[in-house]
């Protein structure tokens, strides 16, 4: 009688190498916006991907390892958000107020994706402690990401370069307009996604727009009163 052949458990998958930690990621990302970065379970996340909780840990030895690149890449697309809607904003024709436009889209577009995203958001800022708290002190250079994509540390500095371009911002003050960019925007952001969720879309739009009036205001007076000097 021949006997039946004894079949192996093998864990369900397609991916090779090098990519099965990409998906692992991109799980934990669809988790995130939703649940925030509290749902960032490795075995939720190996489930979502199809394989079993030990091919996971074979990429993320740790539950706070996989939060980490959760988080990046949830910072990622904070960055690539703001590009795309300040690309999206024409400018007008003058360089100053181009300049000043500039810098007014890149911080409607931080608090904005705090808004439509609000467990990605928190994802990014749980996630990332050396990450919104630490452009404004002094020598602070944003660091690169290796595949290229949009950082919202250079995207800031990079809108800040062109106000100091047209003589609205003097260069020492820099670190200081970047560390009340952050607090302007991330202070905007967590007011009305914590504690003033119910406000009307109106409202947060005023809100935002008076927000970012007063930093531009702050930020364009430290280059007159340079000149003045």
């Amino acid at each position: 009688m021949t006997q039946p052949t004894r079949r192996t458990r093998t864990t369900r998958t397609t991916y090779h190498h090098g990519d099965l930690r990409a998906a692992l990621v991109g799980a934990g990302i669809e988790l995130a916006r939703t649940g925030g970065p509290e749902a960032v379970v490795l075995r939720e996340v190996a489930r979502l991907v199809g394989v079993a909780p030990n091919s996971a840990y074979g990429h993320f030895k740790t539950l706070a390892a996989l939060k980490a690149a959760v988080a990046k890449q949830a910072l990622c697309e904070l960055g690539a958000a703001m590009a795309a809607h300040v690309a999206s904003v024409p400018e007008p024709s003058d360089p100053r107020a181009a300049a000043v436009s500039h810098l007014r889209e890149v911080g409607r577009a931080y608090v904005q994706f705090a808004l439509d995203e609000p467990g990605l958001f928190r994802t990014a800022m749980d996630g990332n402690p050396s990450g919104v708290g630490t452009p404004g002190s002094p020598g602070h250079q944003p660091v690169p990401d290796p595949e290229g994509r949009p950082q919202p540390d250079a995207i800031l500095l990079a809108a800040l370069d062109r106000l100091t371009e047209t003589g609205y911002l003097p260069p020492e003050e820099t670190g200081a307009a970047v560390m009340a960019s952050w607090a302007t925007v991330h202070g905007l952001a967590t007011i009305l996604v914590n504690l003033q969720p119910d406000l009307s879309p109106a409202e947060r739009t005023a809100a935002i727009d008076n927000g970012l009036r007063v930093l531009l205001l702050g930020i364009t007076a430290l280059g007159r009163a340079s000149r003045s000097e």
